[in-house]
């Protein structure tokens, strides 16, 4: 592995920050003429010119625009690494990016019992699905859904009980029960956007899917629920997720025909995470809730 002389990329770094290599020195507590050596050198190690020198300033080279996001992602990744080994004692938060969907349904209602074991602990939640560098991004912990590969990462599974029709009581009234599959074609269906898990539990009922993908789309499982609390259809949803609805009756299963989903929710985290005891004492809380709830 051919790499150039890490001094050389934090005055690179530093420099291409500022656009300025009197600002560099000032910030790495060295003499500009010390500074300048380093980036000669590092452009002599690469054989590539990383500025164009203009009458007083500075302009990075396409090469250097380049080279210089791929030094900063890397030096704040291993900054972000020493401050997960060094820090551990004195980490007081949990940062953790999530689905809304998980967020709202599961673990909001749930996350008080990890709370008042842990009353000092700050959770700090950012509810996204877009991919994230949860070094470079300070995230210790993502929820995610889907098949549960993340190259370079741990991946632990949290959810993946059945599927399970529900709707509001409300919704059934006028239309005196479901009796078999084909009678929830006559409700309005609602799906997430990904739109397939209707077609697969009605073709698992042995039902015609021509309809399967009609009705309302929505962004989210959450979405989905509150139209069904809604009494705006039938929705296709996780138990787990609708454990409070159901048991308050707001939800009903009009049909008790549940379908394996091709897809889980998972906790994915980098191995530096675990470094800290309060990241180890919330996996470990996370695993055994979930496990409990699937074992109800």
């Amino acid at each position: 592995m051919k790499l150039p002389p890490m001094n050389a990329l934090i005055a690179f770094d530093a420099i291409a920050r500022h656009m300025s290599v009197m600002a560099a020195a000032k910030e790495l507590h060295l003499s500009a003429s010390a500074v300048s050596q380093q980036l000669a050198k590092l452009e002599q190690a690469l054989g590539i010119c990383l500025f164009y020198r203009q009458p007083r300033r500075l302009v990075l080279t396409p090469e250097g625009d380049m080279y210089a996001q791929s030094v900063r992602h890397a030096i704040q990744h291993i900054a972000e690494a020493t401050n997960r080994i060094t820090d551990s004692t004195q980490k007081s938060s949990i940062a953790i990016t999530t689905t809304s969907g998980f967020t709202t349904q599961w673990l909001l209602p749930h996350l008080p019992e990890f709370e008042q074991q842990f009353p000092d602990v700050d959770i700090q939640l950012n509810t996204d699905n877009r991919m994230v560098n949860l070094l470079t991004e300070n995230f210790d912990f993502a929820i995610r859904h889907g098949s549960g590969i993340y190259p370079g990462l741990q991946t632990e599974l949290l959810m993946d009980d059945p599927l399970i029709p529900v709707c509001s009581p409300q919704l059934l009234a006028p239309n005196n029960g479901v009796n078999c599959a084909a009678d929830l074609l006559q409700l309005p269906l609602l799906h997430d956007e990904q739109r397939e898990d209707w077609r697969l539990w009605l073709k698992a009922m042995n039902v015609d899917t021509e309809h399967a993908r009609s009705g309302p789309v929505f962004t989210n499982s959450n979405g989905v629920i509150q139209a069904a609390l809604a009494g705006c259809g039938v929705a296709l949803v996780r138990q787990a997720l609708v454990v409070r609805e159901l048991s308050r009756q707001q939800l009903l299963v009009p049909l008790p025909a549940p379908i394996a989903a091709t897809l889980a929710y998972y906790l994915v985290y980098d191995a530096l995470a675990l470094r800290q005891k309060i990241n180890q004492q919330f996996r470990k809380w996370l695993l055994n809730s979930t496990l409990k709830m699937s074992q109800a």
